[in-house]
């Protein structure tokens, strides 16, 4: 958790100095035929089991169809660990990955307010969950899985540093509870 902080803490760092470096100039964030994508970390897990292993990794796209209102779709993957060691004599682990796809629409608000990008949403998706424990005894119960639909609200924010690059911010509901990460328009 910690290097993945460092290189997130880096990432972000490089596109302040990069975007310092450019002309200043208007930005005007979301249109129609926008597209950004962005790459973030989430901190606070949202239905998921034991203590983050990997804390929620997410990829996502939007696609402005009309000025205001966008379509597109988020990838996201986390792991944890659920310790039964104090129980059991062998010190079991339980391990759960999580894989969401899902698609989403946002409404982007703040128009009128240079750089920034204002959006809420929905997410609908599905979870993909597997499960593992060190006997297999439950693997052959079928406990392998809680797989299951996604719905989910979404706020956020897109700082935009130049033309292309932005640092966001997004509370909601997904794999994680609150998402930071860097976003770039194309």
């Amino acid at each position: 958790m910690k290097s993945t902080f460092k290189v997130f803490a880096a990432l972000l760092v490089a596109l302040i100095l990069f975007s310092t470096v450019t002309p200043a100039q208007s930005v005007n964030p979301f249109k129609k035929d926008t597209q950004v994508g962005q790459v973030g970390i989430g901190l606070g897990l949202a239905g998921i089991y034991g203590t983050a292993s990997v804390p929620p990794i997410s990829l996502g796209f939007q696609y402005g169809i009309e000025d205001k209102i966008s379509i597109g779709g988020i990838l996201a993957y986390a792991s944890s660990t659920e310790d039964w060691g104090g129980y059991f004599e062998q010190g079991w682990s339980w391990k759960y990955s999580y894989f969401l796809i899902g698609a989403r629409g946002e409404y982007h608000f703040l128009e009128n307010i240079e750089k920034l990008d204002g959006y809420a949403g929905v997410t609908v998706g599905y979870n993909i969950v597997s499960f593992s424990e060190p006997t297999g005894y439950l693997s052959s119960y079928g406990h392998t899985s809680g797989s299951y639909a996604v719905f989910g609200v979404h706020g956020g924010v897109r700082y935009f540093f130049s033309p292309n690059f932005a640092a966001f911010g997004e509370l909601g509901y997904g794999l994680g509870i609150l998402t930071a990460g860097i976003a770039y328009k194309f």
